[in-house]
């Protein structure tokens, strides 16, 4: 009998699991849910999933592995509604971009339940094309770093699950303070949606719009690419990260009064020795040299025949209850 595996939400990150857990062959029952019916029938047209449930309980009964890929707003009720029927031994995850506030929430799962936080980093120089379970890439996490946040009862065992399961996304696991991660990614991640949303703000919502907007093209476009496209979900992530974020706007502000008295004093040297070192450094990051990461020694198919056998060894594998 194949190891069931469920995934919650098939858009671009839960489809890409689905169509990356195909593409390692490995003896797997990949079950989907999503609250969008549409987005499920072609979850299952791409091959992504096996099958769909519409009941959330029913499409994770008997599962032993269930990957919860969600925004933020979304993770603490699905936890609360799979509370009821999670058994012991079962192994849940995440891929939310914030990890303290998942990981107290999961403290709340029964007894035996183990929780690993999870965070897929993609490459820098990854491009993206179209939305959701249309734009779902088999090959989407091959290089991303994979952030692993476990929860402080979770076995080695089933951290060795989860980290072998990122392998076979194609993607390195790498393990962090859940705290310590937040802080981190409020920098590159939340703080870029909202300095998108300011500058939006400055320009769009301005009484200009209409005049500015003639001359706006895709200079703007792309510095306003990551204004969030969800208002619930910036508001949960924004809150989630309020201590950092209130820093580092602060930081933020004294680095445009640098550039205002840069400006102000005509100091082009200035200028242009700090728009070619960002550039430099940007560089760097891009081509992968910012820091060398040690290439796993773990082969794929070692990787694969691993996660295949920890699954059906019984530690995360569950028949499903008789109707």
């Amino acid at each position: 009998m194949k190891s069931r595996v469920t995934i919650v939400g098939l858009g671009l990150i839960g489809g890409s699991i689905g169509l990356a857990l195909k593409n390692s062959k490995a003896d797997l029952e990949i079950i989907g849910h999503d609250k969008d019916p549409g987005v499920s029938g072609r979850a299952i047209k791409r091959g992504a999933v096996d099958k769909t449930n519409w009941n959330l309980p029913g499409a994770c009964d008997g599962a032993g592995f269930i990957i919860l890929a969600l925004p933020l707003d979304a993770i603490k009720d699905t936890l609360a509604a799979l509370k009821p029927i999670l058994l012991p031994g079962v192994i849940v995850t995440d891929t939310a971009t914030t990890k303290a506030p998942v990981l107290e929430w999961a403290k709340d799962l029964p007894d035996g339940v183990h929780f690993v936080g999870g965070h897929p980093v993609l490459k820098a120089d990854r491009t993206i094309t179209g939305h959701g379970i249309d734009a779902a890439d088999a090959t989407l996490f091959e290089g991303a770093t994979y952030c692993l946040a476990p929860s402080v009862n979770a076995a080695s065992q089933v951290i060795d699950v989860v980290s072998n399961f990122v392998t076979m996304l194609g993607a390195k696991p790498y393990f962090i303070d859940a705290n310590e991660h937040d802080g981190l990614t409020a920098s590159v991640q939340q703080l870029p949606a909202l300095l998108g949303t300011a500058l939006a703000s400055l320009t769009m919502l301005s009484s200009g719009w209409r005049e500015l907007g003639k001359v706006a093209g895709a200079d703007l476009r792309a510095a306003t690419e990551f204004v969030p496209s969800d208002g619930k979900t910036a508001r949960e992530q924004f809150l989630a990260h309020r201590t950092d974020l209130i820093r580092l706007i602060d930081t933020a502000t004294e680095k445009l009064n640098d550039l205002r008295g840069l400006v102000e004093r005509e100091d082009a040297a200035a200028l242009e020795t700090l728009i070619d070192s960002i550039n430099t450094k940007r560089e760097e990051w891009l081509s992968g040299n910012l820091e060398k990461s040690e290439t796993s020694s773990i082969s794929f198919e070692s990787v694969q025949t691993s996660t295949a056998r920890l699954f059906l060894g019984g530690l995360a594998s569950r028949t499903p209850k008789p109707k």
